[in-house]
C-alpha cells in the first residue's frame, strides 16, 4: 500500500476554525460521496506547531500549516485511477480553491511503516515530524541516521520513549506526488521522510520535546544530518473521513 500526503495551509481571509470545519464537513463529504479506489482518507487537523530552530531567521522559508491529508491506495495504478476520474477532476479537485492556499501546498508519495513502542496506547495527539536532509547528505544516509537515532531513543524505555504511544515512519517514494493537482509552487522543498508520533493529550508538547532532543543528540553523533530552517513539526488530531471498514 502507498500513501499520498498533502501538507496544506488555509486560503487567505479564512480562520483556522473555518478551514477545519470546511475540510471535514464539506470537502470530506465530497470525498465520501464517491471514494473510487481510495482505501483510506485521513485528515490531520493541526492545532499547534513549530518551525525552524531557536535563533534561526531562515525558518520563515517554511510556511505555516493547518492540516495534513493522508490518502491510501493499493498501488500506483489505483491512485492514478482516482485522479483520472471525472468526479475527482471536476468536483473534488476544484473544491481545493475554496479552502487551500494552493501555491503553499506540499505533497509527497510515501510508504508507511509502523514500528513498536515500549508503552503503546491510543494517544489522542498525533505529531507529524518533518526533517529536511542536510546539504550533501543522501536520502538513504539521512533516513538511516534518523532511523538509527530513533531506535536508540526507543531502546531506553525509561527515557522519552516511555511517553510515546505509537510511531509511524513514512519514507518518500519516487513517483508523481500530484503537486500540480494540489497547486504546489515549484519552489517547495522535497522531504525525504517524515514520522508520526502519538502522545497523550495532557503532556504532548513536553513529551515530544524530550523525544526530539534525544533524537537529534543521537543523530548528530554521525555529523549534521538535517536542515533546521526547513524542518518543522505539527501537533494534530486525526480525523477519519473514511477507512477500509467503510467498504462494507
Amino acid at each position: 500500500m502507498i500513501k499520498l500526503v498533502a501538507v496544506l495551509r488555509r486560503r487567505p481571509n479564512m480562520t483556522h476554525a473555518e478551514y477545519a470545519d470546511y475540510i471535514r464537513d464539506v470537502h470530506g463529504d465530497l470525498a465520501r460521496a464517491k471514494r473510487l479506489t481510495t482505501r483510506k482518507y485521513l485528515q490531520n487537523h493541526v492545532f499547534d506547531s513549530a518551525y525552524g530552530a531557536t535563533g534561526d531567521i531562515g525558518y520563515q522559508l517554511t510556511w505555516p500549516r493547518d492540516s495534513v491529508t493522508e490518502l491510501y491506495f493499493d498501488d500506483l495504478p489505483s491512485m492514478g485511477q482516482v485522479f483520472a476520474d471525472p468526479y475527482t477532476r471536476d468536483v473534488v479537485g476544484p473544491d481545493g480553491a475554496n479552502f487551500s492556499d494552493l501555491p503553499a501546498a506540499h505533497s509527497l508519495l510515501v510508504e508507511e511503516h509502523v514500528t513498536e513502542v515500549p508503552n503503546p496506547g491510543p494517544g489522542e495527539v498525533k505529531v507529524l515530524y518533518f526533517l529536511k536532509a542536510a546539504d550533501g547528505v543522501s536520502a538513504d544516509e539521512f533516513q538511516d541516521r534518523w532511523r538509527r537515532a530513533h531506535d536508540a531513543v526507543i531502546s531506553d524505555a525509561s527515557g522519552p520513549a516511555r511517553d510515546l504511544r505509537g510511531y509511524q515512519w513514512n519514507t518518500a517514494l519516487s513517483g508523481d506526488g500530484m503537486a500540480a493537482y494540489f497547486g504546489s509552487a515549484s519552489e517547495q522543498p522535497a522531504y525525504e521522510a517524515y514520522s508520526a508520533l502519538w502522545f497523550d493529550g495532557t503532556d504532548a508538547v513536553p513529551a515530544f520535546r524530550a523525544y526530539q532532543k534525544a533524537l537529534i543528540e543521537h543523530a548528530e553523533k554521525d555529523g549534521p544530518f538535517h536542515q533546521p530552517s526547513l524542518s518543522f513539526f505539527l501537533l494534530s488530531r486525526e480525523v477519519v473521513i473514511f477507512g477500509d471498514e467503510d467498504q462494507a
